[in-house]
């Protein structure tokens, strides 16, 4: 298993955004390319992140760990970066 900081940004994005063509929209990626790139964090840890409900994107508890753990990582680059 080896997420990348795409994976955490795009999980960060749908979890924020409710969906995937807003949170494709947010980081510039096709609706495609964000679905390929979650079904491959999916993959990678073994477990779906979110249930998809009609177009609206809901975190499993799987889902919540790791979007928390995302942000911590994320801020820590932000702030590594300025």
């Amino acid at each position: 298993m080896s997420l990348e900081i795409r994976h955490l940004r795009l999980i960060e994005a749908i979890a924020e955004e409710g969906n995937v063509t807003r949170a494709g929209g947010r980081l510039f990626l096709t609706q495609s390319a964000l679905s390929h790139q979650l079904r491959d964090a999916e993959q990678k840890l073994g477990t779906p992140l979110f249930v998809r409900l009609n177009k609206r994107m809901i975190l499993t508890p799987a889902g919540q760990r790791v979007l928390d753990s995302a942000r911590l990582i994320l801020g820590e680059l932000r702030q590594a970066e300025r």
